[in-house]
């Protein structure tokens, strides 16, 4: 949930203490010097979800004046609708701490810089400290050309990785990987929790009946480093001195995964024109080699609905009670049966 809390001005003895000295140390790093904070004025951001985000407004010793956000990725911090509804095994704090330090740096530009993190099992504290990047969310950005520019990034981003240190970078952020069981886990969940509502398990039970084939496509994709949650609520867009600025947020889910997962993400609820003209501003970018799937430039738009397909099945089984706000309420029962009658053909 959402909320606006105004600001707060904290004396030097305030009730958060711990944040200053904190902060002092990762902007040392950062910047290679080290200098005291002397103004710190902290609000919580509006775009606080799952997890809190501040904004911090900070002046250091020698005037500079840095616009950060800071997100508690700590488990205590989770709001108790989302520790309700979210899959417990996907929580990894480090996941995107990690994501920040180790992968974005290679990303294409745009994102938001990482000023450093606060990792710390023994407290359960983890903090991460980013620039804060002013724009609106895709969602509420009607010009197809930013929307395309927005798919234009993506494959630039999963064509930043190469195979040889893919895994390493893996390992390191402890990101998800995308595998037979994986896939397999959502159709479980979501027909488990369709148990009481007999329209909703026929429907999956259907689906699950040519489901293996599906599984085994997705599983022969070729893998790269993936946002995992491409949705437009998850892109900031923003203008910078030349250009459109593209800012992916929220790399809770990275993963290693068939990169049509993220296309298949941004396009979710477009007419079929318009997606195709985002999958053309893809497809572009990435080339002629059309790397992002495993069977042949010809096969593309079959790779891409089974994408779409699992992004249907993991929001069934996402949560048996949670229902998403009014401004992402989406009807991903209907949006797999479809993709699983694409399918079918």
């Amino acid at each position: 949930m959402i909320r606006r809390v105004s600001a707060r001005r904290w004396p030097s003895a305030d009730p958060s203490a711990e944040l200053r000295p904190q902060l002092e140390h990762r902007l040392a790093s950062h910047f290679g010097r080290r200098r005291a904070i002397v103004a710190l004025v902290r609000r919580l951001s509006p775009y606080s979800s799952s997890f809190p985000v501040e904004e911090l407004d900070v002046r250091l010793e020698d005037g500079t004046e840095l616009q950060l956000v800071l997100k508690d990725l700590s488990a205590a911090a989770i709001s108790p609708t989302a520790r309700r509804a979210r899959p417990e095994f996907l929580y990894e704090p480090r996941r995107e701490l990690q994501t920040y330090r180790w992968i974005l740096p290679h990303a294409p530009a745009g994102t938001a810089t990482w000023y450093g993190a606060v990792e710390s099992s023994t407290i359960r504290r983890h903090w991460l400290f980013l620039e804060r990047v002013p724009g609106l969310e895709l969602r509420h950005v009607g010009g197809l050309a930013v929307w395309e520019r927005a798919a234009r990034w993506i494959a630039d981003f999963h064509q930043a990785f190469r195979p040889g240190g893919v895994e390493r970078l893996v390992q390191t952020a402890r990101l998800l990987v995308y595998d037979e069981a994986f896939y397999w886990l959502w159709l479980e969940r979501a027909q488990r929790f369709a148990a009481r509502r007999p329209k909703v398990r026929t429907v999956l039970d259907r689906i699950a009946r040519g489901y293996a084939a599906v599984v085994e496509r997705l599983v022969s994709m070729p893998h790269t480093l993936i946002h995992g949650e491409f949705y437009p609520c998850n892109i900031l867009v923003g203008r910078a001195e030349t250009a459109t600025r593209v800012c992916p947020v929220d790399w809770e889910m990275a993963a290693l995964a068939p990169p049509l997962i993220d296309l298949a993400s941004l396009t979710t609820g477009w007419a079929r024109a318009s997606q195709r003209a985002l999958v053309r501003a893809y497809r572009a970018a990435v080339g002629q080699g059309d790397a992002s799937c495993g069977h042949g430039p010809d096969e593309f738009d079959r790779d891409l609905e089974c994408c779409r397909l699992h992004l249907a099945v993991r929001m069934l089984g996402w949560s048996e009670a949670w229902r998403p706000p009014p401004q992402h309420t989406f009807d991903w029962l209907d949006a797999a049966e479809r993709s699983a009658d694409t399918l079918a053909r």
